[in-house]
């Protein structure tokens, strides 16, 4: 009897009621679409009633709520896609600009890289559900789970800690970005059309996060309608007219670096992926769905950003909806963008406050006054920053992939998998990915340092 009310009692704390939110100390590991799009939320209609834009949302593993609530194979591609298809896209043209057709390259080695490292995280999760605590199942298995159960609390802090710069430098960035689209929109110079956008996203933060959960496939949407919009505009260009830039045998080495910045800055969603693994039904087709996805993100990204290069060449934009020619196009493509990167923000700058425990909580009125003042001082600092760096778009994106991404997607996975392989006792079996992993670890080292470097010496100059 004493047994059967302890299982209980652990069952009971893994499932989580519906409709509850996750606690502020969870917040921390939820980067979710960490730069990237719109946080993943499953497509079923049915599942609405639950803010899967927190932390901690996958449930325990049951038939019942297999049935009721988790992912198939289908909704985990499509959630997937949807976190690596963000408005990072804005930058990719340029980044072919830099290096010419070696871009294509590129690309390809950062999807292939991406997607090994996600596909790693699901085999991480498998061996560390078997050895953690003593083989029982914490209600939230993420991104610091893992941390924790590879390196200790130390690991964790160290992670935690990364992953929230990421997700507010990406906060800065995409507010910059969008500054840069909007400004002819709005008919304002950069710094302005800034601090319209931080002011709108100051005030979205309040929005429930369980109406964000409705607009999630909006957002997406108004990514791919934007897309189409902008391909629409260069229909209107005679092919005979395009650009059809010569190849360059020998580019520049440091714009590799910085297109490798831009390129991995679209692929950010790493810390968000235990949450989509752990609310799958079968997380046995990880692997498949991995593949699935990252070629639909790499395929989108190619064909946008080499069409883009083809027609304009060399002198490309930053921001590629300046290139357009098409009056109501531009502005159509820049509005649609904009939908995107605003809903967006928000989700970034309320993961930040509530990973630091100041997101105002009390009810009373003074209560929240009071809890509100470390909040604007953190919107304000936000918006300070993008100020500062308005018009410095694509270096501050290439920063953010080259240094912060590039630690939260391809060296910490690395380094986890290689600590949970030894402890598991399965070194010899995972051999090949260990030596992998190894080289993926001195690799990312060496393009964070000098894509880092480059980046600031942009911005700098």
């Amino acid at each position: 009897g004493v047994a059967a009310r302890r299982s209980a009692a652990k069952t009971a704390g893994r499932i989580r009621a519906p409709g509850r939110y996750a606690t502020p100390a969870t917040m921390d590991v939820w980067s979710i679409e960490m730069l990237v799009g719109t946080a993943p939320t499953r497509l079923k209609p049915e599942c609405l009633d639950v803010p899967e834009l927190l932390p901690g949302s996958p449930e325990a593993k049951s038939h019942h709520e297999a049935e009721d609530g988790e992912m198939n194979s289908y909704e985990t591609v499509l959630n997937l896609a949807n976190t690596m298809m963000g408005s990072g896209v804005l930058a990719v043209p340029y980044a072919f600009g830099l290096i010419n057709y070696w871009a294509v390259l590129l690309l390809f080695v950062v999807v292939g890289l991406t997607a090994f490292t996600a596909c790693l995280i699901g085999e991480k999760l498998k061996m560390a559900r078997s050895k953690a605590l003593g083989g029982s199942h914490p209600i939230s298995r993420d991104y610091t789970y893992l941390a924790e159960i590879s390196y200790g609390q130390c690991g964790k802090c160290v992670v935690a800690v990364i992953t929230v710069l990421e997700v507010w430098v990406a906060a800065v960035t995409f507010l910059v970005m969008n500054g840069s689209n909007i400004q002819g929109l709005l008919g304002v110079n950069e710094i302005q059309a800034v601090l319209v956008c931080t002011l709108v996203s100051s005030v979205m933060i309040f929005i429930p996060l369980r109406i964000y959960a409705y607009v999630s496939l909006a957002s997406l949407v108004a990514l791919l309608m934007a897309s189409m919009c902008f391909l629409g505009d260069l229909s209107t260009i005679s092919t005979a007219k395009w650009s059809y830039p010569e190849l360059q045998l020998e580019p520049n080495v440091g714009n590799f670096f910085r297109a490798y910045g831009l390129f991995i800055f679209c692929f950010a969603g790493h810390p968000c992926l235990p949450a989509l693994h752990e609310g799958m039904q079968h997380t046995e087709r990880w692997t498949g769905c991995v593949s699935w996805s990252f070629t639909i993100a790499a395929v989108y990204y190619l064909v946008l950003g080499l069409v883009t290069y083809l027609a304009h060449g060399d002198d490309l934009h930053p921001v590629f909806t300046k290139d357009m020619s098409i009056p109501w196009l531009k502005h159509t493509t820049a509005a649609f963008f904009a939908v995107k990167i605003q809903l967006t923000t928000p989700v970034l700058m309320r993961v930040v406050l509530q990973s630091m425990q100041i997101w105002p909580e009390g009810r009373h009125v003074n209560e929240f006054i009071q809890n509100s003042l470390p909040v604007a001082l953190v919107i304000l600092l936000t918006g300070t920053s993008a100020c500062f760096l308005a018009g410095e778009v694509a270096a501050l994106a290439s920063f953010v992939g080259a240094l912060l991404v590039n630690l939260t997607s391809i060296v910490i996975p690395c380094v986890m998998y290689a600590r949970l392989s030894v402890w598991s006792q399965q070194p010899g079996k995972n051999k090949v990915k260990l030596v992998m992993c190894g080289v993926l670890v001195v690799f990312g080292l060496v393009t964070a340092v000098a894509g880092t470097y480059l980046a600031v010496l942009d911005m700098t100059h």
